[in-house]
């Protein structure tokens, strides 16, 4: 049986009204489908829409030969944070269908609405939460009514079978990074020959804004072999250069973390990376080991510069540890890239005026703003936070950026590259919010 996984194709870098970046980043959440099934005899190719510039009106060219098709709205890098414009999306299963009634779709949209998805893309069924084991027994020919965790109609009815229980993920076999083209993926100001890695999924933390439901609320992690393995395969047999290890939070297991560490010290690679992790897990011990191991940039989400506003977001963070993290990040070498959130409830322009200040004093390598989405499956959203396309936020957003960004004194610590590497994304956020 032959097998198709489609990433679509997303306007590049944003979408027009859009908080988040339509990064061309590998589908990972692909990869460990197509990595599992090949483990199971199935013939796959995964086709990267976004990455090759397939639009959705060409997508029937590339489609022929398969006996199922499975097409996801968000991949693991936006498990987090999805498009809220799925039109693309929805376009190219429409195009699909005209060839095929074979079309299975994934991810964060069917998985919150899979009624309203179903109905959108006329689909076979709509796969709810993590994809891999509900994609391999739809591949098994398992009768649907058996299949946990999936959405369907039948003879008009709207079924949704029971929730599957959460994957292990030491059950995962190395993603299948040979299907993929290395060279057509690069994080803009980390490098070119870019992957994604996962050693856990879920976060041990609860914060109100944080959508979680393609996670799960336990927190599950590979084993340190596991992960060592997937890095040696990527690097050493698909010549990747470059990495981010897209755990909720990094060192959310210090454990794997420490000896991933330790293993890339060793293995003395030519190898960059990044990663997430909360500011007040990092010290000078972890920083000087991650240095060592090659990593050089950390994404932190630290939302807010105002205590009282972290404290409603419930991080459980202090605005001291947040400077003391950032701080050490500059002494070790590593740069700092901070997520900050505008909109929240009760918000004042005199908070955002003190929070762009703290920002300056802060002083991260690279800021990213956005505006507060209450996605459903967060607490903000049970919370019934009410989303508005704020044009005083995007207002701020924008004048924010550009005072941060275009400082003499920031514009002055900038190579080339990095000047080069983020231009085009600075460029293209700063149009989404005219």
């Amino acid at each position: 049986m032959n097998i198709l996984l489609i990433k679509p194709f997303w306007p590049y870098p944003y979408s027009k009204g859009e908080d988040t970046y339509n990064r061309v980043w590998p589908p990972l959440s692909l990869l460990n489908c197509a990595g599992l099934l090949e483990k199971n005899g199935f013939k796959v190719k995964i086709l990267d829409a976004h990455a090759e510039r397939i639009k959705p009106e060409k997508i029937g060219n590339y489609i022929e030969r398969f006996d199922k098709i499975f097409i996801t709205s968000s991949s693991l890098d936006k498990w987090q944070c999805p498009n809220i414009d799925i039109s693309s999306f929805l376009e190219t299963v429409r195009c699909i269908k005209e060839a095929t009634d074979e079309v299975y779709v994934m991810g964060y949209h069917g998985t919150v609405e899979p009624e309203r998805i179903l109905n959108l893309t006329g689909a076979k069924a709509v796969i709810r939460g993590e994809p891999e084991s509900a994609v391999l027994e739809i591949c098994k020919d398992k009768a649907l009514l058996k299949i946990s965790g999936i959405s369907f109609k039948n003879n008009g009815e709207f079924i949704s079978t029971p929730q599957r229980e959460l994957l292990d993920l030491k059950n995962l076999p190395v993603p299948a990074f040979h299907l993929l083209n290395f060279k057509k993926y690069y994080y803009e100001i980390l490098g070119d020959n870019f992957t994604l890695f996962e050693i856990s999924r879920g976060c041990k933390f609860s914060c109100r804004f944080c959508n979680k439901i393609m996670y799960g609320e336990k927190l599950r992690s590979k084993s340190k072999e596991q992960i060592c393995k997937e890095v040696t395969q990527a690097v050493e047999k698909c010549n990747v250069k470059t990495g981010y290890f897209i755990d909720l939070d990094f060192l959310s297991n210090g454990e794997i973390a420490e000896a991933l560490c330790e293993y890339l010290i060793r293995k003395k690679y030519k190898f960059k990376w990044a990663c997430q992790t909360r500011p007040d897990l990092l010290d000078v011990e972890v920083l000087k080991k991650m240095k060592a191991a090659g990593c050089t940039l950390i994404h932190m989400g630290i939302e807010t510069g105002l205590q009282k506003l972290l404290d409603y977001l419930n991080k459980n963070m202090t605005i001291e540890k947040v400077h003391q993290a950032v701080k050490f990040c500059r002494e070790a070498g590593i740069k700092t890239l901070a997520f900050f959130i505008f909109g929240l409830p009760d918000e004042t322009d005199a908070d955002r005026k003190e929070i762009l200040k703290s920002v300056k004093e802060l002083n991260p390598d690279f800021i990213s703003f956005h505006k507060m989405v209450p996605y459903k499956g967060s607490t903000l959203y049970r919370d019934k936070f009410e989303y508005k396309c704020n044009a005083e936020v995007n207002k701020f957003i924008y004048r924010g950026l550009l005072k941060f960004y275009l400082r003499p004194s920031y514009l002055c610590t900038l190579n080339l590259s990095a000047i080069l590497g983020g231009f085009r994304l600075f460029w293209g956020r700063i149009g989404t919010l005219r």
